[in-house]
Order: structure tokens, then C-alpha cells, then sequence
């Protein structure tokens, strides 16, 4: 039985946007299947397959009542949400932007706390856009900024200004949604920045990127220079122009490309490069003091251990007995197993696609039961419910209260306690 009408205690707003992002998630898969069948692109039409059938009622839920401790109050809080039981990995998924968006927020504010302002610094939010990139595809503009970023942190002014920083890569339409505009976002401790030495910077390595390409770059600015912007990030707003508050300069980070609903509007010529080339790329990289990959570094001990031979022994320095050093385990060179989207791709090549459906239906069902199990022993307090009808709730939550929600659900009166 669905429930998409159930309008009881105010939870018809929420029933009708989960029933949007599974609307918006449909069109944008419609969209995608379109295209990859025109080019006879099997694994992204395997992708269209995945994301089509993660917006189905069985994998779309609303929860009441999921409870979370607000870091400005310390306080617990209650809140309804909706979510997919099962994400597919694949930037042209809204429920995978809205994942990503969350994960990356919080990857930036532990970078950011790892800096330590000094003298002279402050925080700010830079974005290094590019012009338009008329004669370019999706696949070449993005390499263009890549090469443009790799030239720009080498460059001298890059390591004189900029000692901490997060940056994020987002991309939008242009006009008539015919070509792309490309941005870099920059967020971190810099010391002051001039603004037109950072256009002219970063305006040299666009052009070096485009000549090592064997494309020339065309500005089509007064002087010739790329746009930048630059803001102070501040507590309080004054001026929006060269302000801009923590909160604001992390939403525009972590947007995460393009908005979802952009996605359904790329061009179709254009919508399978743009999946395959953000797939599995990481959009937020952490440089200088800000990088979370510096405490994971071996050191150089640890990197001489690996190298000893397994017959070697050491002597101890608090004993005279000698220790022996375990053996290194041996490298296992076997092949790395087929992803989902893979073995979609070969059956979709070999003429099984309704196999191939039928495969991904039953391992999206096993991974929602999972998911529940899950879910119910995390949120213990709270009531979950997908748009197909199928209610279950927290480990905590009492019959009655099950019972009372089922029965405003459902549009009964009364239940067996």
C-alpha cells in the first residue's frame, strides 16, 4: 500500500519531497539511459539501470524522529528526514551528491581546524573561474582546470601566499546550456592577497595548461585576464561583495559540481562524459597544513623495517635476546574484482539486460534488508517508512507508539497491542 498521500501530524511535506528527489532521480536516469543507448554506451546505460532502480518506492524512505547532538548546543535533537537504502555511486545520483555533500563538509572543517593562523593570515574564500570554454567538451575543459591547478600550486606565489587551504572543483551551464564554465573554490588561511597579481597568475597557467594541450586560450575580458574573486571570511555579513560568513563559504565548497537538478538539463551529447569523467574523483583535495594525509605518512623507520629480510633478526635494546622479524606477507597480484557498473556493461553487451535488471533488483532487496537492520539499531527512537508502504522502526521505539504511527498511516483506527 503507498502512502505518498499521507498528510497526518504535518508529515505531508516530507512524503512530497522524498517523492521530488525520487522524481528528479528518475528523469535524471531517463535522461542518461537516453544517451548511452544513442552512443551505445553499455556501462553508462548499466549506470542508468543502477540509479533507476535505487529510485524505486521499495528503496525511497522518510524517518521521524532521528535523533543527533547538535555540536553549537550540545543538546540532543530530534529531526525527520528522507534518504535512499541504497546510494549509487555516481555523481548524476541526487542521493549521492547530497551523501558526498555532507561527507565533504565535514572533511573540510577537520582540515581547517588543523591550521593555525599566524600573523598576517587570514581565512578566506578565493574561486579561480575560467572563460568560456567554447570548443571544448566537458572532457577537455575539466583537464584544462586540472593541468591549470597542478601549474598554479607549483607556482611560487601559490607556496609564498597560500599555507593551508581546501579546494573543491564545481562546474556549471552556460548559456542555453551549450558549453561549461569551470571553477576552482579555495578555502584557507592566506596571507594578503592582490588581486590582480592572482589574476595574472592564474590567467599564465590557464594559458600554459591550454599550450601544453595544444589548445589556445581565448579571454575574452578588457585586459585580458581571467575573473578571480576574493572574500574575507567573517562572522557577520557587512558587505556581501568581499565578505562572506564560514557557514556560506563551506555550503559553496561542498555544492559538489552541479546542482542535481542541472544534471537533467546537460546536453545529451554531453551527459555520459560528464558521469564517466567524475566518476570516482576525488572533487576535494586539502593542501599545505590543511592536508589529512599528512598524519598517515609512514616514516622513514617504518620504511626501512619493510625492507628487511625475513631471516634478519634485530637486537633488542632492553634485552640481549634476539628478536625475531616476521615475515612480510606476499604481494597477491590477483585481479581486482568486477564492479557493479562492469559486469552490467558485459551483460548488457551480451544481450542479458533483463538479467541484468533482475540481478541488480536482488542485490539492492538484500542490501535494503541489511540497511534496515541497520539503521534501526542506530537511530533506536525513530520510525522509518519507504514510499511503498513498508514501515519498520528503531530498537527503542514502543508498540504503541509503532502502532499509533501505523495506523495514521495507513488510515486505520485501531491495532492489536
Amino acid at each position: 500500500m503507498s502512502i505518498r498521500h499521507y498528510a497526518e501530524n504535518g508529515k505531508r511535506n516530507l512524503f512530497e519531497r522524498a517523492q521530488y528527489g525520487q522524481d528528479l532521480t528518475l528523469e535524471i536516469s531517463n535522461h542518461l539511459s537516453f544517451a548511452a543507448i544513442s552512443d551505445g554506451d553499455a556501462e553508462s546505460e548499466a549506470v542508468a539501470d543502477l540509479i533507476e532502480e535505487s529510485a524505486n518506492d521499495e528503496n525511497i524512505f522518510v524517518a521521524e524522529d532521528i535523533d543527533f547532538i547538535d555540536k553549537k548546543t550540545g543538546k540532543r535533537t530530534f529531526i525527520d528526514v528522507y534518504g535512499s537504502l541504497n546510494v549509487v555511486s555516481s555523481r548524476c545520483n541526487p542521493a549521492y551528491l547530497k551523501q558526498s555533500s555532507a561527507r565533504g563538509r565535514k572533511r573540510i572543517k577537520i582540515a581547517l581546524a588543523r591550521v593555525k593562523p599566524q600573523s598576517g593570515e587570514k581565512l578566506r574564500f578565493i574561486v579561480l573561474t575560467q572563460p568560456d570554454m567554447f570548443g571544448f567538451d566537458f572532457v577537455g575543459g575539466y583537464e584544462l582546470l586540472s593541468r591549470a591547478m597542478v601549474k598554479f600550486q607549483g607556482h611560487p606565489y601559490f607556496k609564498e601566499n597560500f599555507r593551508g587551504v581546501v579546494t573543491t572543483t564545481e562546474f556549471t551551464l552556460g548559456a542555453k546550456n551549450t558549453h561549461f564554465h569551470f571553477h576552482e573554490n579555495i578555502l584557507g588561511y592566506t596571507k594578503w592577497l592582490d588581486f590582480d597579481e592572482l589574476r595574472r597568475v592564474w590567467t599564465d597557467c590557464l594559458r600554459y595548461a591550454a599550450r601544453d594541450m595544444g589548445r589556445k586560450l581565448l579571454v575574452n575580458t578588457k585586459d585580458g585576464l581571467v575573473n578571480v574573486y576574493i572574500k574575507d571570511v567573517k562572522p557577520k555579513v557587512r558587505n556581501a561583495d568581499r565578505e562572506i560568513t564560514l557557514d556560506d563559504a563551506i555550503t559553496e565548497c561542498v555544492k559538489y559540481v552541479v546542482k542535481g537538478s542541472d544534471f537533467a538539463k546537460i546536453p545529451t551529447e554531453f551527459i555520459c562524459q560528464v558521469e564517466k569523467t567524475l566518476y570516482r574523483k576525488q572533487l576535494v583535495a586539502t593542501l599545505g597544513e590543511a592536508n589529512l594525509r599528512n598524519g598517515k605518512r609512514k616514516t622513514k623507520a617504518n620504511n626501512e623495517r619493510q625492507y628487511v629480510h625475513k631471516n634478519d633478526t634485530v637486537q633488542d635494546s632492553t634485552d640481549t635476546a634476539l628478536v625475531e622479524i616476521a615475515p612480510l606477507p606476499v604481494a597477491n597480484h590477483t585481479r581486482k574484482p568486477e564492479t557493479l557498473r562492469q559486469k552490467g556493461a558485459r551483460m548488457i553487451r551480451a544481450g542479458r539486460r533483463e538479467q541484468w535488471k533482475a540481478l541488480i533488483k536482488r542485490i539492492f532487496a538484500e542490501r535494503a534488508a541489511f540497511r534496515k537492520i541497520k539503521l534501526a539499531q542506530r537511530y533506536k527512537y525513530a520510525i522509518f517508512c519507504t514510499l511503498a508502504g513498508e514501515i519498520w522502526r528503531g530498537v527503542c521505539v514502543s508498540d504503541e507508539r509503532f502502532y499509533e504511527y501505523k495506523a495514521a498511516a495507513y488510515g486505520e483506527t485501531a491495532f492489536a497491542y
